[in-house]
């Protein structure tokens, strides 16, 4: 082995080793654990999508396993009893199949007796914080007592607010006291058992705008061997609905998004594509375990915004709602055992001051009741505990389906033009044998005078139109392909008034332009063969094949209207078969302005043409 190979083998090893220990390194989930009162709170180096959590001891036994919700975690939660001095394993089980481990040692020193604590409002956990509620609204405030101890206690819960606060409903078990100008709410229990809670949940009215209420909760604790006293107290920033939401908005709403709340770019904002079902799919019956709107169909990012002072907790709802009704959409509900049985989703976000929060919430399709079109998701978020939003976004989603009727139509045209070519090949001698030899050479006069003065320009200025009048090229390239075309057609039928004169010149016309151009392409075969078709039909019912005179304005405009919905059927087929096999893409205003300028080209085209054919008639015989 020479020196080069020698070079290249060590390259090769080299990016090998680096390829893995990269790799190795960008999969590895990295974290650690801390421990509280009320258990543990594994903390992630970088957001992974979690699905499932087990808490192990050192004799690997499980002592919690924690599902989690779609989305994306840097911090878990996990409420666990935890002893002093312990290895406790922490097993992650990852959305895309991994599985993580993160060892944790628990601190020597037992966590607190009889845990206490303060929300107020409900869901705000800072020790000492102070949180933000509405005017004149009620809100709820939660207290709990988590026994961490064997001894049994006797607790004595006094919570004092003042007198701005009203309190709505008075818990069982307690009683609610006037003492010097503040309210005293008291009552007692006795926690027996270890791990045994107390919750209790005040409904409490706010005062008016810009007061600064305390809420101060004191419990008295005895085991029978010590007595101890625990204080805890909240403050409150009371502000109106118009404050509060001038602080808190929606900054974006992006959709679809993956279960991450990254963008898809692979579609565009704003549209949702659904794919049902192939046929064949359908044919071998319902696929049993698998339902698409069990799971969710896609995503949406919320990204809210709290510029105020206060953390705050905020609950965000998104409704998938009808453009025109403003009900719940049925395409969009959400399986009835899946958030709550409310038909959307929801999801809870603790925003810090001065900054933002995103919010990925899943999106859930009926597959049994899609329909295509336009929807609002609307995007509401409110104080968690309070039932009053104080912001909202409307976002316009367009959902799209497949679409079959391309489909059904080219293989339409695809069976006509089979039938009809292998009935004209099956015919071929006794349809040539139907026309003298001068009426043949007439009708290749015509069929190649049509290529010169229709395909030829058409294909000559064709790229050229399109950077001079971009996608309304159509305007100008129609004066040939349509007027032009339709006049040569018409005027050759009223000259020679018998079926298949149209079928033989197209031939000849398609013979040339596959020839010279070499557009032997199925498209247009298909639109050849269709064009022929419809225009044998229509000249045949107007009257013109059938050698009636076409002289009159009635007749000549009966002519004109036959070939314009000629060509607007086949220019609708023709984009159909577009559609389908070269997986093409058209605005249906465009498809429609198409239409409708073709089929006044072609009237004013076929006007031309029975004038031309009259004229012609007198001396294109003798």
């Amino acid at each position: 082995m020479n020196r080069f190979r020698w070079c290249l083998l060590i390259l090769l090893v080299i990016l090998a080793v680096s390829g893995f220990i990269y790799e190795n390194n960008r999969l590895r989930v990295t974290g650690h654990v801390e421990f509280g009162n009320q258990g543990m709170e594994i903390i992630l180096d970088r957001k992974q999508e979690v699905k499932t959590v087990i808490v192990k001891n050192e004799l690997d036994q499980p002592l919690t396993i924690v599902s989690l919700g779609v989305g994306s975690w840097s911090k878990l939660p996990v409420f666990i009893s935890w002893e002093p001095d312990k290895r406790y394993i922490v097993e992650l089980l990852l959305a895309d199949g991994r599985r993580e481990m993160i060892a944790a040692d628990s601190p020597e020193v037992s966590p607190e007796k009889v845990f206490f604590s303060l929300q107020a409002p409900y869901g705000l956990n800072q020790e000492n914080s102070s949180g933000m509620v509405p005017a004149d609204t009620v809100f709820t405030a939660n207290l709990l007592l988590t026994m961490n101890d064997d001894l049994p206690v006797n607790a004595v819960l006094d919570v004092v607010l003042p007198t701005e606060l009203q309190i709505t409903e008075i818990p069982d078990g307690m009683r609610l006291e006037l003492q010097k100008g503040e309210q005293h709410l008291v009552g007692q229990r006795r926690l027996s058992a270890k791990h045994e809670h107390w919750s209790v949940q005040l409904q409490v009215r706010s005062g008016q705008p810009g007061g600064r209420p305390v809420i101060q909760a004191f419990v008295h604790l005895d085991n029978g061997r010590e007595k101890w006293n625990v204080a805890k107290q909240s403050t409150l920033q009371v502000a109106s609905i118009e404050a509060i939401g001038s602080k808190i908005k929606i900054l974006s709403v992006k959709l679809p998004v993956n279960s991450s709340g990254v963008v898809d770019p692979k579609y565009r904002t704003g549209n949702l594509v659904y794919v049902p079902p192939g046929k064949l799919a359908l044919l071998t019956g319902p696929q049993s375990g698998v339902r698409l709107d069990d799971d969710p169909f896609s995503y949406t990012n919320i990204q809210i915004g709290n510029d105020g002072d206060e953390q705050i907790l905020v609950m965000v709802t998104g409704k998938m709602l009808d453009a025109s009704t403003g009900a719940l959409a049925p395409t969009f509900l959400s399986p009835p055992h899946k958030n709550a049985g409310l038909g959307y989703s929801y999801g809870l976000a603790a925003i810090p001051p001065h900054s933002s929060s995103n919010i990925v919430l899943p999106l859930y399709l009926n597959e049994n009741n899609v329909l295509p079109g336009n929807y609002i998701l609307q995007t509401e978020a409110s104080l968690f505990g309070i039932e009053r939003n104080i912001t909202a976004e409307r976002t316009t989603v367009n959902l799209i389906t497949r679409n079959d009727r391309p489909l059904l139509v080219t293989c339409i045209m695809a069976l006509t033009a089979l039938t009809g070519i292998g009935w004209l090949l099956w015919r071929r001698e006794k349809v040539l044998a139907a026309y003298s030899t001068k009426e043949l050479v007439l009708i290749s006069l015509f069929g190649t005078v049509t290529f010169v003065v229709v395909n030829l320009p058409q294909t000559l200025l064709w790229d050229i139109a399109h950077v001079v009048f971009g996608p309304f090229s159509f305007l100008f390239t129609g004066f040939f392909s349509q007027t032009v075309f339709y006049a040569l057609v018409v005027a050759l039928a009223v000259v020679l008034p018998r079926t298949g004169v149209v079928t033989l010149m197209l031939l000849v016309r398609f013979i040339l332009n596959g020839f010279i151009f070499g557009h032997f392409t199925p498209v247009l075969l298909l639109s050849y063969t269709m064009l022929a078709i419809c225009l044998e039909g229509a000249l045949y019912a107007a009257g013109v094949t059938r050698k009636a005179v076409v002289n009159g304005k009635g007749r000549i405009a009966l002519v004109a209207c036959a070939c314009g919905g000629v060509d607007v059927v086949t220019a609708y087929m023709n984009f159909m078969a577009y559609l389908t096999l070269y997986r093409l893409y058209y605005a249906e205003w465009y498809i429609y302005a198409v239409m409708f300028a073709g089929f006044v080209y072609t009237v004013a085209g076929a006007f031309a043409g029975c004038r031309l054919g009259n004229t012609l008639k007198s001396t294109a015989m003798d």
